[in-house]
């Protein structure tokens, strides 16, 4: 029996359609996952997004348990308006990655668990896409260097406009490896933009996963794991059941189905509502 469901957010249930399934999902896709939770089934949504991009799901479907957000450096649930873990960035690292990454001119967000913060001198067109995403705007400064003052910040997002500019990101936070966790992410809304998140060493979705679970005295063995990239596989691959959807990457189509028959499932597009296929095969809805 499934008794959780940890589901990436971006590509799984939330598009590019502006109306239909963004920012929020379509409000059907709400309604089943409130129809899901109330069998008392845990709904851990799980992105690399600010958690205020989420937070209007989470109250329309009343999903009143953990959440994992901004790669796994956050972990809350804010209908019982509690934070169950926080990493932060060590100072001296975060200086050196934002000094790096504003060198080589890449456009950088930088992320407390309450807040989201921008250079001045970046604001463009960029950032008000950005903030449709997140639902919400950003404290703009003269300088990120300056109000790094302490320990409070979770997360850098460096982005790249394209795939060719990614190696340019990867070479400017190089000098910081072994000191910071970092996975490529994406958004169709952004495309062909690629957003690099930048966490703490000990940080990743993998962990807050298996931290979420311990939280809610549940096991992997019960838990269902759903997302759209290879990046999602470090916490699927210890689910006992998988899924993805017909958007998602090539990589994770293959991964999921090393499940074995019965285990897995590759759902129709996101814009034909394709987890609800996913819901329907593992028997969470009718």
């Amino acid at each position: 029996m499934i008794r959780a469901i940890i589901l990436d957010v971006d590509g799984v249930i939330v598009g590019n359609k502006i109306g239909v399934n963004f920012p929020l999902p379509h409000t059907e896709v709400i309604q089943k996952l409130k129809q899901v939770h109330s069998r008392n089934i845990s709904v851990i949504l799980c992105t690399g997004k600010f958690n205020s991009a989420i937070l209007d799901i989470i109250w329309q479907a009343k999903l009143n348990n953990p959440h994992i957000t901004d790669g796994g450096a956050l972990i809350l649930d804010p209908i019982n308006n509690k934070i169950i873990k926080k990493y932060s960035i060590e100072k001296n690292i975060l200086k050196s990655c934002v000094e790096s990454c504003l060198k080589q001119n890449i456009y950088i967000e930088l992320y407390t668990a309450e807040s989201y913060f921008i250079q001045k001198k970046q604001v463009s067109d960029f950032t008000l896409k950005r903030e449709d995403i997140l639902q919400t705007k950003p404290v703009i400064v003269d300088s990120l260097d300056l109000i790094i003052d302490d320990d409070k910040f979770i997360k850098v997002i460096a982005f790249a406009k394209d795939k060719s500019e990614m190696p340019k990101v990867e070479a400017a936070i190089k000098h910081l490896r072994g000191k910071i966790s970092s996975f490529w992410s994406f958004h169709p809304y952004i495309d062909p933009c690629r957003p690099c998140v930048i966490t703490a060493s000990n940080v990743s979705k993998a962990n807050a996963v298996k931290e979420t679970l311990k939280n809610l005295k549940l096991s992997f063995e019960e838990s269902l794991g759903i997302g759209d990239s290879q990046s999602d596989w470090g916490f699927i691959k210890q689910c006992k059941y998988a899924a993805t959807l017909d958007n998602g990457d090539s990589n994770i189509k293959k991964l999921v189905k090393t499940k074995g028959s019965g285990n897995f499932l590759i759902a129709r597009h996101i814009d034909k509502n394709g987890i609800f296929d996913i819901l329907k095969y593992f028997s969470l809805i009718n």
